[in-house]
């Protein structure tokens, strides 16, 4: 990395000086670290020109294999260190999977040309208090008389300026609030895991060495932890994980990088505080692939130890249990929880066999029971299979993780679900909702489980809470956002609805579930032609027919509302012989067209077979014309609820 010594550059308010190793910002020193000095004299020395990601490495790692996330931070460092151009830029712009490039204009100069710069006597008034000529020998020493006059001449300006500071009337402005100290961490992201070599990845270990060290740090009750569907976008090893930590609202992140090679594993993990840019722990690990749950160990107790937490008895126990022993069992079981977010029929299949042979490695591993049951569950909610036909399945699954570990938080959240939603069971739900989140209160998912518990028997206030508190723990899940605005409209509070969905639309306008609950809303307030409209959109998005969408508009244009209805609901029950229909959505249909006797039938059928909706019959605006029927309340006393 040395350079000849004759050479510097000039950005902005920087002198770069290679060969003393030097920055200078306004002429004061810069502090830089080593390597973070060498990226940039490699960067600046390529100004305007894409410099690749491997010949960086190659220039400041020669003799030596490292992961990209050192090369990630120096670049960090260096700009937080160079701060931005007068234009507002970044110096060094990063080119997507490619590498960086330095941006800011440089100029390149011999180290004569500055001290000959630096040679030129000070001017004031137009005097010249040194002259060239007081300037004597190859070492360019000052006579003593030339020193005398300088020293005189210091002295002058110096005078002068205390005049003019002491003659100067003092500002009116108030002076600038010095920064707050930078408080304890309360809230901490756990980014993805990247590869060490992109050629070698194994994505379910990445994103399940996340997800358990977020399962981990989720059991310290003064800590909160952004759930593993918030940070799963941010796998792109390019990212700055401190604006990645600014965008998820946190006061640090953890990041690193994995990566199995045979029976060995390397691990490298860092923790930033988002607030300063400072790392607050960095290390590596290298071990046996056996010892990784020693390595998941060491880490959450690093990052309890650095923030540092007061942990009671409890909490320690929690942050290093291990759910396995069996290092095969748990990659079977991080294979099945990949596949959640793409739940194919292919690998809704594939998640059993992994869930099965993970129990089968090791039967004591408490959370593939709970997977195994969460899947199972799905399939109900899916119109795949009937509660009945699956029910004794769930329940042992349950009750076999809850056997295994009874304080296991979220094994107590989904039998809570299953307690109301199938079983009707809704003082069981309770007290399995309020131990599930006092066992571990910083999940969002929990919140917002409990939150639909409480909205679906009308306690809305208590609903609000719960979910204003998930959004308080997932600030930019669309799920909870969207459960917040399914809450206006099940309070009837149908403008405000309205409303938080057109801003939802804003952000995500190709999920149909959006379109049709803010045409359910618009339904409610009248506005029949903006129901059918969004109707339309979210059809399109599901990929409907384009004969079908010209069929229902039409038919809404010339014959109205109710004719649009019965449509929908004629050809709905033209496929019942080939697909499943759900008795709810008919029930709303015939209720809506004053088929109240249909209705009744129907809603018979939706409580019978548990259909997906049903527990938010109380509650929903739909079925508010029913309510003064006897028959409306003998069918919630069926479900256990109030009239």
């Amino acid at each position: 990395m040395r350079e000849s010594s004759s050479i510097l550059y000039r950005f902005g308010a920087f002198q770069l000086e290679p060969a003393e190793r030097r920055l200078l910002r306004d002429g004061e020193p810069v502090s830089l670290t080593p390597k973070a000095f060498d990226t940039l004299v490699v960067l600046v020395g390529r100004a305007g020109h894409l410099v690749e990601k491997e010949e960086l490495m190659k220039a400041l790692w020669p003799d030596s294999f490292v992961e990209d996330a050192n090369l990630a931070q120096h670049i960090w460092t260096l700009r937080k260190t160079l701060g931005e151009t007068q234009n507002g830029k970044q110096f060094i712009e990063t080119v997507a999977r490619k590498g960086f490039r330095f941006t800011a204009p440089v100029t390149k100069h011999q180290r004569d040309e500055i001290a000959a710069d630096a040679a030129e006597p000070p001017i004031v008034g137009g005097n010249q208090l040194i002259a060239k000529d007081a300037v004597s020998g190859s070492g360019r020493r000052l006579s003593k008389r030339a020193l005398l006059v300088a020293i005189l001449a210091v002295g002058l300006i110096a005078l002068v300026v205390y005049g003019l500071f002491i003659r100067k009337p003092r500002s009116t402005v108030a002076p600038s609030k010095t920064e707050p100290a930078v408080g304890p961490v309360k809230t901490i992201a756990v980014l993805p895991f990247k590869p060490l070599s992109s050629d070698s990845r194994n994505e379910s270990l990445e994103l399940g060495m996340t997800e358990t060290l977020i399962t981990h740090l989720s059991n310290l009750k003064q800590l909160a932890v952004r759930p593993i569907g918030a940070v799963r976008k941010y796998a792109d090893p390019q990212l700055d994980p401190v604006k990645v930590g600014q965008e998820l609202q946190v006061d640090a992140v953890l990041d690193g990088s994995i990566q199995k090679s045979g029976d060995r594993i390397r691990v490298t993990v860092r923790l930033t505080d988002v607030r300063t840019g400072a790392v607050l722990w960095a290390q590596q690990f290298d071990e046996r692939f056996t010892d990784i749950f020693k390595v998941q160990d060491s880490i959450s107790e690093r990052v309890a130890n650095m923030l540092p937490l007061k942990l009671d008895g409890g909490e320690q126990e929690r942050l290093t249990r291990r759910y396995t022993e069996s290092p095969e069992a748990y990659q079977l079981y991080l294979q099945a929880q990949f596949l959640w977010d793409n739940r194919t029929p292919e690998n809704r299949r594939k998640m059993f066999q992994y869930y099965e042979q993970a129990i089968a490695r090791d039967p004591k591993f408490a959370l593939a029971y709970v997977g195994l049951a969460d899947l199972q569950i799905t399939l109900v909610g899916d119109n795949q299979i009937a509660y009945k036909d699956i029910k004794a399945k769930i329940n042992a699954n349950l009750s076999k993780a809850l056997e295994l570990d009874s304080e296991l938080a979220q094994a107590r959240n989904l039998l809570a679900e299953v307690k109301y939603q199938f079983d009707f069971d809704w003082v069981g739900a309770e007290k399995e909702f309020v131990k599930a989140i006092d066992l571990n209160p910083n999940v969002a998912s929990i919140h917002l489980a409990y939150g639909w518990y409480l909205m679906s028997i009308g306690r809305f206030t208590e609903a609000t809470k719960e979910m204003e508190r998930a959004q308080e723990l997932d600030p930019h899940s669309m799920v909870i956002n969207r459960s917040r605005g399914r809450l206006l409209y099940f309070m009837h509070q149908f403008d405000q609805a309205i409303q938080h969905f057109q801003r939802i639309i804003d952000a995500e306008p190709s999920v149909a579930v959006n379109h049709w609950v803010l045409a359910a809303t618009y339904e409610q307030k009248g506005m029949y032609a903006l129901a059918v409209e969004e109707q339309v959109k979210a059809a399109i998005i599901e990929g409907a027919a384009t004969r079908r969408i010209e069929e229902d508009k039409e038919v809404f244009r010339n014959s109205g509302w109710h004719a649009y209805l019965q449509m929908r609901k004629d050809r709905m029950m033209a496929h019942a012989s080939e697909t499943y229909i759900s008795p709810i959505i008919v029930a709303s249909i015939d209720v809506r067209l004053g088929h109240k006797d249909q209705a009744f039938l129907w809603l018979e059928k939706a409580i019978e077979g548990r259909a997906s909706g049903i527990p938010n019959l109380k509650v929903d605006p739909v079925f508010d014309s029913l309510h003064s029927d006897p028959r409306f309340a003998a069918l919630l006393r069926r479900m256990n609820l109030t009239p």
